[in-house]
């Protein structure tokens, strides 16, 4: 086919759309793509569309050039910068223009290409889609990369309506001829409690019920919201329109709505919304805004809207508390959020660019049912830019594998363990599917970069269980050390490197040097299908694993991943071992990052031995400080897990005040020295064979090791004051009898001669 005749073809495809409200995509992967690109910027042109991006890397050398070379034909296009495009995220666009040249990266891909209102065009280009690309650089191992993921990329160009490619083989143009079906047509409501003119800035009858949906939050005691929706269904810009009917119903009360969100981009349309709705109401608002133009808070006489970051929202006040992107924050911190705070607004995608259906809402299922909240659940799946059925929608979940969804298999009878030859997978869709669906479905922190990651990465492997019909259990291990020595000692001079997450870690923290010399399994991910998860396939596959590593030169095999109770106990409880968290909790996530290692070989057992120590030693020493804001929980099971012992003496002064406490003779603050050593003294002890119970660690750690007001134990544990003095002297009663077989009866007559050696007077007293 001839180029006239391919932008023809486009031409009426985009005449069509504009009438059926879907979108049309062109895909240019050539040496000499500029002609061609111009050419079919100029047909759009053409039609109309004044709303324009175009995104590149314009640090790049020649991007700006190119940049320039297409402005005269963009007009008065945003120019967007790829590590910025997060930014752009409730913007809507009629064309937009990905410069694929330097970088290919499904991350902004599905991101920006989402932005495209029906009626428009998306248009990628690139001269090689896969040589001298940033992203698939920063995969390659020694110089090696594969090309599973774009060769498998290609192929789903060629397969969907609605794309047109142009490459070195010629024009191939397949217009879409199938089904679409509007959702810009409202059904009436029966019934309408808040105000008419907010109804009215609703796209569809999905927000009019959703709105509708706010008024339960009027309702006394604890109440709960969750919305979820895939991306571009609207569910922020609703939220924002709840936010503004529910100030408006407020009258004179004063309203405080905190929000929180992995970054203010992220909760900008809820802002954006949320002022809409007010301004159409004539309620007078203040809005403040933030270097880069975003809304950070809105404020009238009796009600403030404020953004905050998802750790300072667990110890903020207010009336309601709204949660953007809730898929996106740590399980711990979602769970501190319904203990505080008594309305609580959950907003999640569920599919899209991020997030994860079933994993995210069975974890968050489980917390509400635990914290026994009442919760309304909201769906909406209709798409506010673009008609249902839209054929770029289509091939992006399908290219990008947004939303796998793995099948359960019949037959668990027979299983067997195999790697999996990653060429053959990523051309088996069925297979990649259900093994990378697997994967995604079981966490709920997911972007389209884990694929690529996976496919691409020569040092990234796959091992499986797999019954008769289908995957059972999956794991992603990633080969890391064996580092050279100037790797090694890049590592303890502060540089970082791409891969060996877990060598450069330890490198930094133990500085021991033989670290970056041993070869190591990181395991990314490992998860079983949701339908048949907590019966022992994931330990199975772990377990043989680690036997596989026994047999192919590893000296360790670990992992690293956010400090969620769950994950953490399924790696104690499978003998790994804690030797790292960060000193810094993830502000996005809300969790610290935590390091387990099951050593293989003897150099491995030695050096983790030192690292468990010297692990032990930092969180008992400052987890009142670096450590202050840990759960709890997760430092019960980091200190319950370590493998390090130590004797812990305490003197008998110590101990008299022990038992004074006991007895109610010495408070809690006058005894604070000799409890905390005696809670040392029982974390330390690895020789025992006994253990308090949760409830008591907990309180132990955060009164007596983090020192947290007796106000805050409720929001952390859930336990309140009283509760939590008769936990601390129930723990201490048991430690005091079980090392020193005191309790409250007991005497302890301190005298000069009955310390013995036990303090030394020095020449200067």
């Amino acid at each position: 086919m001839q180029r006239n005749e391919f932008l023809d073809v486009l031409r009426l495809s985009l005449i069509d759309s504009k009438k059926r409200f879907y979108r049309n995509l062109v895909f240019i992967e050539k040496e000499d793509f500029m002609d061609d690109l111009q050419s079919v910027i100029k047909v759009y042109n053409e039609l109309g569309g004044d709303r324009r991006a175009y995104a590149f890397h314009p640090w790049v050398t020649g991007s700006k050039e190119r940049f320039n070379q297409l402005r005269p034909l963009l007009g008065n296009a945003d120019d967007i910068d790829y590590s910025s495009s997060e930014y752009y995220l409730g913007k809507t666009y009629d064309l937009v223009v990905l410069d694929l040249v330097d970088n290919f990266q499904p991350n902004y891909v599905g991101r920006l290409a989402d932005l495209v209102s029906g009626g428009g065009l998306v248009v990628m280009y690139t001269d090689d889609l896969i040589r001298n690309k940033i992203f698939r650089n920063s995969i390659a191992r020694k110089g090696v990369v594969n090309d599973y993921y774009e060769r498998r990329f290609r192929r789903k160009l060629r397969e969907h309506e609605g794309i047109f490619l142009i490459d070195s083989t010629g024009y191939s143009p397949r217009e879409f001829k199938g089904e679409v079906k509007s959702t810009r047509e409202k059904k009436p409501l029966k019934s309408m409690y808040f105000p008419k003119e907010l109804h009215d800035l609703c796209a569809t009858d999905e927000q009019d019920r959703v709105l509708e949906e706010f008024r339960v939050l009027e309702r006394g005691g604890k109440r709960i919201v969750v919305i979820t929706a895939p991306r571009g269904r609207g569910k922020s810009s609703v939220t924002g329109l709840g936010i503004a009917a529910l100030v408006a119903d407020a009258g004179e009360d004063r309203v405080r709505i905190v929000i929180t969100a992995p970054s203010l981009a992220s909760a900008s349309q809820i802002l954006e919304f949320a002022k809409k709705g007010l301004d159409t109401l004539g309620i007078d608002n203040t809005a403040v805004f933030s270097d880069v133009g975003l809304i950070r808070s809105i404020r009238g006489d009796n009600f403030s809207i404020v953004y905050v970051s998802p750790e300072t929202a667990v110890g903020d006040d207010g009336d309601l508390l709204i949660v953007d992107e809730a898929a996106a924050i740590g399980i711990n911190l979602l769970a501190q959020y319904v203990n505080r705070w008594r309305k609580v607004v959950f907003v999640s995608t569920v599919y899209g660019y991020e997030g994860s259906g079933k994993a995210f809402l069975k974890y968050l299922r489980a917390v509400l049912e635990s914290k026994k909240a009442w919760a309304r659940w909201l769906t909406m799946s209709k798409p506010l830019r673009y008609s249902e059925g839209d054929p770029v929608e289509r091939w992006l979940y399908d290219a990008l594998l947004l939303s796998p969804e793995p099948v359960r298999p019949k037959n668990l009878d027979t299983v067997e363990y195999l790697t999996l030859d990653k060429e053959v997978l990523f051309q088996d869709d069925k297979q990649l599917s259900q093994a990378y669906g697997i994967l995604v479905t079981a966490h709920y922190r997911n972007n389209p970069d884990d694929l690529m990651i996976m496919g691409d990465g020569p040092h990234h492997i796959l091992k499986a269980l797999r019954a008769e019909d289908g995957f059972i259990t999956v794991s992603q291990i990633s080969e890391e050390g064996d580092l050279s020595q100037s790797m090694i000692d890049l590592a303890l001079k502060g540089g970082t490197f791409d891969g060996d997450l877990i060598p450069d870690r330890l490198l930094k923290h133990t500085r021991i040097k033989e670290v970056g010399e041993l070869k190591g399994w990181r395991i990314v991910r490992i998860a079983t299908m949701p339908e048949i998860q907590d019966k022992g396939f994931g330990s199975q596959l772990l377990r043989i694993i680690v036997e596989d590593s026994m047999q192919s030169n590893v000296d360790w095999v670990g992992s690293s991943f956010m400090g969620d109770p769950k994950v953490l106990r399924f790696w104690l409880r499978n003998g790994f071992i804690p030797v790292h968290v960060s000193p810094k909790r993830n502000e996005k996530f809300g969790d610290f990052p935590v390091v387990v290692i099951r050593p293989i070989s003897e150099p491995a057992r030695k050096v983790i031995g030192v690292a468990s120590s010297i692990f032990k030693d930092k969180l008992l020493n400052t987890i009142h400080d670096v450590y202050f804001n840990m759960t709890p929980e997760i430092a019960m099971l980091l200190l319950d897990g370590g493998r390090a012992h130590r004797e812990v003496k305490l003197n008998r002064i110590y101990l008299a005040k022990i038992v004074a406490y006991l007895q109610g003779i010495s408070p809690y603050e006058s005894s604070a020295d000799g409890i905390h050593m005696l809670v040392l003294k029982y974390f330390w002890d690895f020789r025992r064979d006994w253990r308090l119970d949760d409830d008591m660690e907990k309180v132990l750690i955060a009164k007596v090791l983090q020192g947290m007001p007796w106000s805050y134990l409720n929001n952390v544990i859930g336990t309140g004051r009283t509760r939590a003095n008769e936990l601390l002297r129930e723990a201490i009663g048991t430690l005091a009898k079980k090392y020193y077989n005191l309790d409250e009866e007991s005497k302890i007559d301190i005298s000069l001669g009955s310390l013995d050696d036990e303090f030394e007077i020095n020449e200067f007293m």
